[in-house]
């Protein structure tokens, strides 16, 4: 079945008080008080922040407290137009260019930099675990992915989609993003953006469809502080569905994520443990310098975090 553009919404809204199998107790928790108004949402919690533009001094001060993240994205040459893609993204949004928002204009800034024959429009990318659809939209609005796999929990799918309706409009909306969730459905909007390699598709499907992810033709994928709220064998889902992709193309793979997170039924996700093999192409790995801390009004303004580490990959097989 395929929902296109504002069907897809209205089938996602029709599921929001199902289980998501799958779902971790992290996002059990943080999906517990989810609630689709039908023009908006109540309970959004473990997904970042979506709050309107701050004003006056409070706009001054976010911008002063930011400096230091920006100061990172100058090593980076794309920096600058991808932050001005974002801010037009949120912008249309009605939504704060807030930290998480930035760091993924500097995770796109990165990718650019370190793979750019890769981020094209003519590109296939999957987003794993978006908010908002930050990722998508900006892979989008800077033409670095001609076709967006956009995989997501139920509930914060259909965030994502709405989001998304706000930032394309929605005509645009209406003719680039479908939900599928069957391999024939999925096969027909493959032969669509074949026809039309740089149209800027998105190609949505719930976590619970998981399994289609690995019938896709993937050129790279990212997974930006998701995967730490995954219980293990999810992960380990994504990765084989990922190692199959890799055994017929060249697939780079970029996880950024916590070292160690503890989940509030005591289950412990470690990056360590993720299902990497010693024949994963290591092309980075450390520590993400734009997610070892965060700022708030509080003296002394910057705050660490537990260690994020990221890492990018050229993915074996299986």
């Amino acid at each position: 079945m395929i929902n296109t553009g504002q069907s897809a919404i209205y089938y996602l809204a029709s599921k929001v008080y199902e289980s998501d199998p799958g779902s971790s107790s992290h996002w059990q928790k943080y999906h517990s008080h989810f609630e689709f108004t039908g023009d908006g949402f109540k309970g959004l919690e473990g997904f970042g922040g979506c709050s309107p533009s701050p004003v006056g001094l409070r706009s001054l001060a976010h911008q002063l407290l930011q400096f230091r993240f920006r100061k990172m994205g100058k090593s980076f040459p794309s920096f600058n137009r991808v932050d001005r893609e974002a801010k037009n993204i949120t912008a249309s949004q009605n939504r704060h260019y807030d930290l998480d928002v930035l760091r993924q204009t500097l995770s796109v800034s990165f990718l650019q930099t370190t793979i750019p024959a890769r981020l094209t429009s003519s590109s296939m990318a999957c987003v794993i675990g978006d908010g908002f659809a930050s990722m998508t939209s900006l892979l989008l609005a800077t033409q670095s992915a001609g076709c967006v796999v956009l995989v997501n929990l139920t509930k914060t799918l259909l965030v994502d989609l709405w989001y998304l309706k706000l930032w394309l409009g929605a005509d645009d909306f209406d003719a680039r993003v479908n939900l599928v969730s069957d391999s024939t459905s999925l096969e027909k909007i493959k032969k669509e953006w074949d026809s039309q390699p740089e149209i800027g598709l998105v190609i949505a499907f719930e976590a619970r469809d998981q399994y289609l992810l690995k019938a896709c033709p993937v050129d790279y994928a990212v997974n930006i502080v998701a995967m730490q709220e995954m219980d293990p064998p999810v992960t380990t889902g994504y990765f084989n569905d990922l190692r199959t992709i890799a055994g017929s193309r060249k697939l780079f793979f970029y996880c950024c994520n916590r070292e160690e997170k503890t989940l509030p039924d005591a289950t412990i996700t470690r990056f360590e443990d993720y299902p990497w093999l010693a024949e994963d192409q290591i092309l980075t790995e450390e520590r993400c310098p734009w997610h070892q801390f965060y700022y708030s009004k509080r003296p002394p303004f910057y705050h660490p975090y537990n260690p994020i580490r990221h890492k990018l990959v050229v993915m074996a097989s299986k």
